[in-house]
Protein backbone atom coordinates (compact mmCIF):
# COMPACT_ATOMS: atom_id res chain seq x y z
CA UNK A 1 0.00 0.00 0.00
CA UNK A 2 1.32 3.27 -0.86
CA UNK A 3 2.38 5.62 2.33
CA UNK A 4 0.83 8.68 2.40
CA UNK A 5 2.40 11.86 3.86
CA UNK A 6 -0.32 14.55 3.07
CA UNK A 7 -0.07 17.64 5.58
CA UNK A 8 3.72 17.18 5.87
CA UNK A 9 6.54 19.26 4.95
CA UNK A 10 9.33 18.08 3.96
CA UNK A 11 12.83 19.61 3.10
CA UNK A 12 15.58 18.01 0.56
CA UNK A 13 18.95 19.64 1.80
CA UNK A 14 21.61 19.25 -0.65
CA UNK A 15 22.29 15.77 -1.74
CA UNK A 16 23.87 14.00 -5.01
CA UNK A 17 22.01 13.06 -8.61
CA UNK A 18 20.05 10.36 -6.60
CA UNK A 19 17.52 13.49 -5.65
CA UNK A 20 16.08 14.13 -9.00
CA UNK A 21 14.98 10.68 -9.18
CA UNK A 22 13.44 10.02 -5.23
CA UNK A 23 12.04 13.15 -5.65
CA UNK A 24 9.02 12.12 -7.82
CA UNK A 25 8.15 9.13 -5.47
CA UNK A 26 8.26 11.54 -2.29
CA UNK A 27 6.03 13.98 -4.17
CA UNK A 28 3.98 11.13 -5.16
CA UNK A 29 2.93 10.73 -1.36
CA UNK A 30 1.01 13.94 -1.14
CA UNK A 31 3.66 15.78 1.02
CA UNK A 32 5.08 19.80 0.48
CA UNK A 33 8.48 19.16 -0.75
CA UNK A 34 10.80 22.40 -0.07
CA UNK A 35 14.46 22.33 -1.96
CA UNK A 36 17.43 23.26 -0.64
CA UNK A 37 20.68 24.37 -2.49
CA UNK A 38 18.56 22.61 -5.65
CA UNK A 39 19.34 25.68 -7.80
CA UNK A 40 20.08 24.14 -10.54
CA UNK A 41 17.59 21.20 -10.85
CA UNK A 42 15.10 22.87 -12.97
CA UNK A 43 12.05 20.29 -13.23
CA UNK A 44 9.86 19.50 -10.29
CA UNK A 45 8.25 23.31 -10.26
CA UNK A 46 5.98 21.87 -7.49
CA UNK A 47 8.99 22.13 -5.63
CA UNK A 48 9.47 25.00 -3.60
CA UNK A 49 12.85 26.24 -3.71
CA UNK A 50 14.35 27.97 -0.62
CA UNK A 51 16.96 28.90 2.53
CA UNK A 52 18.34 26.24 4.92
CA UNK A 53 16.89 28.49 7.73
CA UNK A 54 13.21 28.87 6.42
CA UNK A 55 13.17 24.96 5.65
CA UNK A 56 13.79 24.53 9.41
CA UNK A 57 11.17 26.28 10.52
CA UNK A 58 8.50 25.34 8.72
CA UNK A 59 9.19 21.78 7.72
CA UNK A 60 8.41 18.65 9.92
CA UNK A 61 11.47 16.54 8.20
CA UNK A 62 14.78 17.35 6.51
CA UNK A 63 16.35 14.77 4.13
CA UNK A 64 20.33 14.99 4.34
CA UNK A 65 22.65 13.06 2.03
CA UNK A 66 23.51 9.52 2.17
CA UNK A 67 27.16 11.13 2.57
CA UNK A 68 25.31 13.29 5.25
CA UNK A 69 27.95 16.66 6.45
CA UNK A 70 31.28 16.72 6.55
CA UNK A 71 32.41 17.39 10.15
CA UNK A 72 32.28 21.44 9.95
CA UNK A 73 28.31 20.77 9.41
CA UNK A 74 29.17 21.34 5.71
CA UNK A 75 26.47 19.99 2.95
CA UNK A 76 27.07 19.66 -0.33
CA UNK A 77 24.63 19.35 -3.37
CA UNK A 78 25.11 18.54 -6.99
CA UNK A 79 22.45 21.12 -8.02
CA UNK A 80 24.68 24.38 -6.12
CA UNK A 81 28.36 25.43 -6.22
CA UNK A 82 27.35 26.98 -2.39
CA UNK A 83 27.74 24.88 0.59
CA UNK A 84 24.91 24.39 2.71
CA UNK A 85 25.77 25.28 6.25
CA UNK A 86 24.43 23.28 8.75
CA UNK A 87 26.13 25.38 11.60
CA UNK A 88 24.38 28.81 10.79
CA UNK A 89 20.87 27.07 12.26
CA UNK A 90 19.59 28.69 14.83
CA UNK A 91 19.04 26.50 17.93
CA UNK A 92 15.59 25.91 18.79
CA UNK A 93 13.25 23.27 20.40
CA UNK A 94 10.73 22.06 17.53
CA UNK A 95 10.58 18.42 17.09
CA UNK A 96 12.20 17.88 13.85
CA UNK A 97 12.58 14.43 12.28
CA UNK A 98 16.13 14.82 10.53
CA UNK A 99 17.06 11.89 8.23
CA UNK A 100 21.01 11.57 7.02
CA UNK A 101 22.75 8.47 6.04
CA UNK A 102 25.43 8.40 8.19
CA UNK A 103 25.61 11.61 10.76
CA UNK A 104 28.95 12.69 11.62
CA UNK A 105 30.34 14.73 14.90
CA UNK A 106 29.21 17.94 14.06
CA UNK A 107 25.50 16.69 12.92
CA UNK A 108 24.98 15.02 15.65
CA UNK A 109 25.71 17.89 18.23
CA UNK A 110 23.38 20.34 15.95
CA UNK A 111 20.85 17.71 15.98
CA UNK A 112 21.14 17.20 19.75
CA UNK A 113 21.03 21.15 20.60
CA UNK A 114 18.07 21.49 18.54
CA UNK A 115 15.76 18.88 19.73
CA UNK A 116 15.93 16.94 16.52
CA UNK A 117 14.98 13.27 16.39
CA UNK A 118 18.40 12.42 14.37
CA UNK A 119 17.96 8.85 12.61
CA UNK A 120 20.88 7.42 10.30
CA UNK A 121 19.18 5.87 6.98
CA UNK A 122 21.90 3.82 6.20
CA UNK A 123 21.40 1.40 8.72
CA UNK A 124 18.20 0.69 7.42
CA UNK A 125 18.05 -3.37 6.44
CA UNK A 126 16.16 -2.59 3.46
CA UNK A 127 18.15 0.42 2.09
CA UNK A 128 21.43 -1.01 2.79
CA UNK A 129 20.17 -4.35 1.46
CA UNK A 130 18.87 -2.75 -2.04
CA UNK A 131 22.17 -0.47 -1.79
CA UNK A 132 24.46 -3.16 -2.04
CA UNK A 133 23.34 -4.22 -5.71
CA UNK A 134 24.68 -1.04 -7.15
CA UNK A 135 27.73 -0.50 -4.69
CA UNK A 136 28.59 -3.67 -5.74
CA UNK A 137 28.34 -3.51 -9.40
CA UNK A 138 30.88 0.39 -8.96
CA UNK A 139 32.60 -1.49 -7.11
CA UNK A 140 33.73 -3.87 -9.84
CA UNK A 141 33.54 -1.21 -12.44
CA UNK A 142 36.27 0.46 -10.76
CA UNK A 143 38.51 -2.50 -10.14
CA UNK A 144 38.28 -2.88 -13.99
CA UNK A 145 39.26 0.32 -15.20
CA UNK A 146 42.42 -0.35 -13.00
CA UNK A 147 43.25 -3.49 -13.78
CA UNK A 148 44.58 -5.23 -16.98
CA UNK A 149 42.99 -8.43 -15.86
CA UNK A 150 39.51 -9.78 -16.24
CA UNK A 151 37.38 -10.40 -13.27
CA UNK A 152 36.50 -14.10 -14.98
CA UNK A 153 39.29 -16.44 -14.20
CA UNK A 154 40.99 -13.82 -11.88
CA UNK A 155 41.70 -14.13 -7.80
CA UNK A 156 39.45 -12.30 -5.26
CA UNK A 157 39.59 -11.52 -1.88
CA UNK A 158 35.93 -10.04 0.10
CA UNK A 159 37.12 -8.68 3.41
CA UNK A 160 33.48 -8.50 5.15
CA UNK A 161 30.76 -10.58 4.58
CA UNK A 162 28.13 -7.74 5.41
CA UNK A 163 25.34 -7.07 3.34
CA UNK A 164 27.52 -5.08 0.84
CA UNK A 165 29.85 -8.10 1.08
CA UNK A 166 27.87 -10.80 0.28
CA UNK A 167 26.21 -8.99 -2.89
CA UNK A 168 29.80 -8.23 -3.96
CA UNK A 169 31.32 -11.47 -3.49
CA UNK A 170 27.92 -12.77 -5.52
CA UNK A 171 28.53 -10.95 -8.10
CA UNK A 172 32.26 -11.82 -8.42
CA UNK A 173 31.57 -15.24 -8.37
CA UNK A 174 29.01 -15.16 -11.01
CA UNK A 175 31.59 -13.12 -13.17
CA UNK A 176 33.66 -16.41 -13.02
CA UNK A 177 36.10 -15.64 -10.03
CA UNK A 178 37.62 -17.46 -7.64
CA UNK A 179 36.35 -15.28 -4.74
CA UNK A 180 37.51 -16.09 -1.22
CA UNK A 181 36.12 -14.15 2.14
CA UNK A 182 37.89 -12.63 4.90
CA UNK A 183 35.96 -12.68 7.89
CA UNK A 184 36.34 -12.53 11.90
CA UNK A 185 32.87 -14.29 12.98
CA UNK A 186 32.53 -18.00 12.37
CA UNK A 187 29.17 -17.50 10.65
CA UNK A 188 30.09 -15.35 8.32
CA UNK A 189 33.20 -17.90 7.11
CA UNK A 190 30.19 -21.04 7.44
CA UNK A 191 28.00 -18.56 4.94
CA UNK A 192 31.24 -18.27 2.53
CA UNK A 193 31.53 -21.98 2.12
CA UNK A 194 28.23 -22.83 1.87
CA UNK A 195 28.33 -19.45 -1.28
CA UNK A 196 31.11 -22.22 -3.23
CA UNK A 197 33.78 -19.30 -1.65
CA UNK A 198 37.09 -19.96 0.12
CA UNK A 199 36.63 -18.93 3.87
CA UNK A 200 39.59 -16.91 5.39
CA UNK A 201 40.35 -16.01 8.84
CA UNK A 202 40.89 -12.60 8.55
CA UNK A 203 44.12 -12.71 11.37
CA UNK A 204 45.22 -15.14 8.83
CA UNK A 205 44.86 -12.81 5.85
CA UNK A 206 48.00 -11.76 4.91
CA UNK A 207 48.97 -14.71 3.70
CA UNK A 208 46.23 -15.45 0.98
CA UNK A 209 47.30 -12.02 -0.13
CA UNK A 210 50.08 -12.81 -2.47
CA UNK A 211 47.43 -14.60 -5.35
CA UNK A 212 45.04 -11.72 -5.45
CA UNK A 213 44.52 -9.98 -8.45
CA UNK A 214 42.03 -7.80 -6.77
CA UNK A 215 41.28 -6.79 -3.19
CA UNK A 216 37.44 -5.43 -1.45
CA UNK A 217 37.44 -4.11 1.25
CA UNK A 218 33.50 -3.20 3.36
CA UNK A 219 35.28 -3.43 6.82
CA UNK A 220 35.21 -0.06 8.58
CA UNK A 221 38.27 -0.92 10.53
CA UNK A 222 42.21 -0.93 10.03
CA UNK A 223 42.25 -4.34 8.27
CA UNK A 224 44.70 -3.82 5.34
CA UNK A 225 48.17 -1.91 6.83
CA UNK A 226 51.20 -1.44 5.93
CA UNK A 227 52.13 -5.20 6.25
CA UNK A 228 49.33 -6.83 4.73
CA UNK A 229 49.65 -4.35 1.71
CA UNK A 230 53.33 -5.31 1.20
CA UNK A 231 52.12 -8.96 1.17
CA UNK A 232 50.11 -8.29 -2.26
CA UNK A 233 51.56 -8.97 -5.55
CA UNK A 234 52.32 -5.87 -7.72
CA UNK A 235 49.71 -6.14 -10.12
CA UNK A 236 46.67 -6.19 -7.00
CA UNK A 237 43.96 -3.94 -7.48
CA UNK A 238 42.45 -2.65 -4.21
CA UNK A 239 38.80 -1.09 -3.72
CA UNK A 240 37.99 0.36 0.03
CA UNK A 241 33.97 0.55 -0.20
CA UNK A 242 34.21 0.93 3.76
CA UNK A 243 32.84 4.05 5.09
CA UNK A 244 34.91 6.70 5.26
CA UNK A 245 38.13 6.96 6.05
CA UNK A 246 37.78 3.01 5.16
CA UNK A 247 39.96 0.36 6.24
CA UNK A 248 43.61 0.82 4.47
CA UNK A 249 46.36 2.50 5.04
CA UNK A 250 46.43 4.17 1.37
CA UNK A 251 50.08 6.14 2.54
CA UNK A 252 51.69 3.11 2.92
CA UNK A 253 49.44 1.84 -0.48
CA UNK A 254 51.15 4.62 -2.11
CA UNK A 255 54.87 4.32 -0.97
CA UNK A 256 54.55 0.44 -1.93
CA UNK A 257 52.81 1.77 -5.25
CA UNK A 258 49.80 -0.37 -4.63
CA UNK A 259 46.88 0.36 -6.88
CA UNK A 260 44.42 1.56 -4.18
CA UNK A 261 40.89 3.24 -4.16
CA UNK A 262 38.87 5.04 -1.50
CA UNK A 263 35.33 4.77 -3.00
CA UNK A 264 32.56 5.86 -0.61
CA UNK A 265 29.08 6.68 -2.46
CA UNK A 266 29.42 4.54 -5.10
CA UNK A 267 25.69 4.38 -5.72
CA UNK A 268 25.30 7.94 -5.96
CA UNK A 269 28.01 8.31 -8.71
CA UNK A 270 27.61 5.90 -10.51
CA UNK A 271 23.48 4.63 -10.29
CA UNK A 272 22.36 7.34 -9.55
CA UNK A 273 18.82 6.26 -10.97
CA UNK A 274 18.54 3.10 -9.29
CA UNK A 275 19.54 4.32 -6.23
CA UNK A 276 17.30 7.25 -6.58
CA UNK A 277 14.58 4.70 -6.81
CA UNK A 278 15.68 2.70 -3.90
CA UNK A 279 15.28 6.35 -1.70
CA UNK A 280 12.04 6.79 -3.00
CA UNK A 281 10.98 3.56 -2.19
CA UNK A 282 12.20 3.10 1.01
CA UNK A 283 11.84 7.17 2.80
CA UNK A 284 8.21 7.34 3.02
CA UNK A 285 8.48 4.40 5.15
CA UNK A 286 11.16 5.73 7.24
CA UNK A 287 9.49 8.88 7.83
CA UNK A 288 6.25 7.24 8.88
CA UNK A 289 8.44 5.49 11.31
CA UNK A 290 10.09 7.61 12.81
CA UNK A 291 8.08 10.85 13.23
CA UNK A 292 8.17 12.42 16.31
CA UNK A 293 4.54 12.41 17.79
CA UNK A 294 4.47 15.85 18.56
CA UNK A 295 5.08 18.69 15.89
Amino acid sequence: MPVVLSGLRVAIVGGDRRVEFFLPSLIATGARVYGVGLDSLEAFPEVLRCALERAVQECHVLILPMQGSDQQGLVQSAYSKKLIDLSQIKVGNRKLLVLSGIARSRLQEIASQSSWKLVEIADDNELAILNSIPTAEGAVRLAQERSQTTIHGSRALVVGLGRCGTSLATLLKGMGADVAVAARRRSDLARAVALGMTPVCIREMRLQLADMDYVFNTVPDAVLGREELASTASRVVIIDIASSPGGVDFFAAQELNRVAVLAPGIPGKFTPHTAGRILGRVLPRIIIENLPEER
